[in-house]
């Protein structure tokens, strides 16, 4: 079992949010990219200590997100909160090491925060077209699940995040 400590954690998630935010961002695809903070989240919740663990580094995770966005600060941090507090449920009954677990978990994690995403600007800035945000939807979904069991794998070998 992996255990980290939240402080490396969040370092190693400074270093993707910047690559999340130059070099990825010039490789998005049908308006989506990878997001490799929501992985490196999702992993931190399903390898977390403890429930503790798990909502401090994922709320932090968020948080930073939301400082290298142009959206409302603390949306992503709400949102990954509840995600990460979602995955801790469920650890217990899904085989976490396994790459078509994760593979899954960071499709449904990517695509429930582009969805709550999508319908939180359409309520706060007005409608959105759904041609719009569903190619967005469809893309950051496919390019997460493909990026998640490689961020997570990495992670879990790093012996530096080890607590």
């Amino acid at each position: 079992m992996t255990r980290y400590a939240t402080g490396r954690l969040v370092a190693v998630s400074v270093v993707a949010l910047v690559l999340e935010l130059t070099a990825l961002d010039a490789l998005s695809w049908g308006g989506g990219r990878p997001e490799l903070v929501l992985a490196i989240a999702c992993f931190a919740a399903l390898f977390a200590r403890d429930a503790v663990q798990s909502s401090v580094a994922c709320w932090t995770l968020g948080l930073m997100k939301d400082l290298g966005s142009a959206g409302h600060l603390g949306w992503h941090a709400l949102v990954y909160l509840l995600v990460g507090a979602f995955l801790v449920r469920v650890r217990l009954v899904i085989f976490r090491d396994h790459v078509v677990t994760q593979l899954a978990v960071g499709a449904a994690a990517a695509a429930a925060v582009a969805l709550a995403t999508a319908a939180f600007v359409s309520l706060t800035q007005g409608s959105l077209p759904a041609g719009v945000w569903a190619g967005r939807i469809v893309a950051t979904t496919l390019l997460t699940a493909l990026a998640a069991p490689m961020v997570m794998t990495a992670l879990a070998e790093a012996r530096f995040l080890r607590s």
